[in-house]
């Protein structure tokens, strides 16, 4: 039953895109005609009127009629095209993981290209007489145009291939570039490839640098983006307590950044630095930056968080005069701090009587902490635990 109901919607789709295939195609032909039937009227019954009540104008008779030929020949050419863009578009729209809009470049190409022989046709030039008697003219144009032509044919590969296409978010490596381009393509032009930056720039990228020379990233998956960002890190910190660090802080700041899923991973180790890869889903190009400097002072916080919990290696040294006894302070304070530690996260810690001298006696406290822990919340605690132990004690000896 839901097969047969599947297969109905499929055939009813393709009925509905067979049907808006037919509109289009009479509405070019209408547009044609409509075209055809203005250049006529003008010439042989607009123009003469005209030039009844402007006789001067009986010597610009042919110029005249030339330009209004130009006019509703490209005129014709872009009413085509759009309803050409507009069926793409729709096109594109309804298919699922698909993305015809690169064959609009070919397809203007095309359009455009016929305008132009149909008016050198109408102005009495002969296309076959130009291409074989041109040869040195040709010449000289290609050596002119030699960049432009291509321009244009680079620009008509890459859309025939469908490597890069309007409304798809990209990343663009080369080595031409300083940096990668990242962004979404606007418009696959003959000569050159537009896309709006990361930066919230337009940018035009020539075709020539494009093909051949290029990486083409495609970012888009499904309806979100996916990047990756890659942060180098001092070794002298626990990398995994950093990463705990900064995804516990990102996690605050989702929503707020378009983020819908993120993945962080150890990916590489050397002498001098750790690298953490750090994956994300989002849903605006235009977040990109922002989602990489939150990133970077999530990874930096989470660094100088670990690089400051324990400069001495998870050790503090307690100094305490000698007015009280120095065991009775340990054993109080230890008791004082197991109550407390849970909260500050201290896994576990040691006491030690460590140095003796005439004016002063010290504690040492090691301790383990876990990745939530906050150093100086954890200091805050231990020196509060046995400073309180002092004190009473003290209050309690005899005066």
């Amino acid at each position: 039953m839901e097969q047969n109901l599947k297969d109905k919607r499929v055939k009813e789709g393709m009925a509905r895109e067979k049907k808006n295939g037919g509109k289009g195609r009479l509405k070019a032909f209408l547009i044609v005609a409509i075209g055809i039937i203005v250049i006529i009227l003008f010439q042989y019954y607009v123009l003469p009127i005209v030039e009844g009540f402007f006789p001067f104008l009986k010597d610009y008779d042919r110029y005249l009629k030339d330009s209004l030929a130009a006019i509703v020949i490209f005129s014709i050419a872009v009413g085509i095209l759009s309803i050409v863009k507009r069926t793409i578009e729709k096109t594109s729209l309804k298919a699922i993981g698909r993305n015809y809009r690169g064959l609009y470049t070919v397809v203007r190409a095309i359009v455009y290209g016929g305008a132009i022989a149909a008016f050198l046709a109408y102005i009495g030039v002969s296309l076959t007489g130009a291409l074989i008697g041109g040869t040195v003219g040709g010449l000289i144009l290609s050596f002119a145009l030699q960049n432009t032509v291509s321009n244009l044919l680079s620009g008509l590969l890459l859309a025939s291939a469908g490597v890069i296409k309007p409304k798809e978010n990209v990343s663009i490596f080369s080595w031409l570039f300083d940096n990668p381009v990242l962004g979404e393509v606007i418009d696959v032009k003959l000569l050159t490839v537009q896309v709006l930056t990361i930066d919230g720039n337009v940018t035009e990228l020539p075709n020539t640098a494009l093909l051949g020379q290029t990486q083409f990233t495609n970012l888009d998956v499904g309806k979100l983006i996916r990047a990756s960002v890659a942060i180098a890190l001092p070794v002298d910190a626990q990398i995994s307590g950093i990463m705990s660090f900064a995804e516990r802080k990102m996690k605050n700041q989702l929503e707020a950044l378009g983020i819908l899923g993120m993945e962080m991973y150890f990916y590489t180790k050397t002498f001098n630095s750790n690298t953490v890869k750090v994956i994300f889903n989002f849903d605006k190009i235009l977040n990109y930056n922002r989602i990489v400097n939150a990133l970077n002072l999530a990874f930096e916080e989470g660094y100088w968080e670990m690089k400051n919990r324990a400069p001495q290696g998870n050790i503090m040294v307690l100094g305490f005069p000698v007015d009280v006894p120095v065991k009775s302070i340990q054993e109080r304070g230890d008791a004082n701090l197991e109550v407390r530690k849970g909260e500050v996260g201290i896994e576990d810690f040691h006491s030690y009587f460590f140095i003796k001298s005439s004016g002063m006696n010290s504690i040492k406290v090691t301790f383990t902490l876990s990745d939530t822990a906050i150093y100086d919340q954890v200091a805050n605690a231990i020196n509060y635990a046995y400073e309180e132990a002092y004190l009473s004690l003290k209050n309690e000896s005899p005066k």
